[in-house]
């Protein structure tokens, strides 16, 4: 019978000390990195304005939003209380909900401060407009269309007589 063949061991690792690296070095050269960091700044540049303009959209859509569940919610109170009014400020930009006899029914909102747009109305129209609900939900000179604007951004909001909201 043969004698057994001793273990077969993987080879020694050569020692890289004495042999020369052919690996490339780790890291990246300072040219690599600055040409990296200008496509990056450009791409940057590039998406800057698109951003912008959707957050003008977006703070847009928000106020008009807003004013919308403002004119609902007082619509609601003006059922369960037999009237109420919407108190809405262009110039100043604040909104508030008033009982027939102009007590507050709920806190006012500063649409200028919370989401920073501009609001007008069409038409020629006051610095305030008052649209005030019976106590049936209906309207007394209620058809308004109002405009927030935020940057190059515009939301309309349009309140019929018999209450009905549209937004676009």
């Amino acid at each position: 019978m043969a004698a057994p063949r001793p273990p077969a061991y993987p080879p020694r690792a050569m020692d890289t000390a004495r042999a020369p690296s052919c690996r490339a070095p780790a890291g990246a050269t300072l040219l690599e990195l600055v040409c990296a960091l200008t496509i990056l700044a450009a791409l940057l540049g590039l998406a800057l304005p698109a951003l912008g303009a959707l957050a003008d959209r977006a703070a847009a859509r928000a106020a008009r939003d807003a004013l919308a569940a403002a004119a609902a919610r007082t619509r609601a109170l003006a059922l369960a209380r037999g009237g109420a009014a919407l108190v809405v400020e262009t110039r100043t930009g604040r909104v508030r909900i008033e009982g027939l006899d102009r007590s507050p029914l709920a806190p006012a909102m500063d649409l200028y401060q919370e989401y920073d747009v501009a609001l007008a109305t069409d038409g020629a129209a006051p610095d305030t407009v008052r649209l005030t609900f019976d106590a049936l939900g209906l309207g007394r000179m209620t058809s308004r269309t109002f405009r927030l604007r935020s940057g190059r951004a515009e939301a309309r909001l349009t309140i019929a007589a018999y209450g009905r909201i549209r937004s676009w």
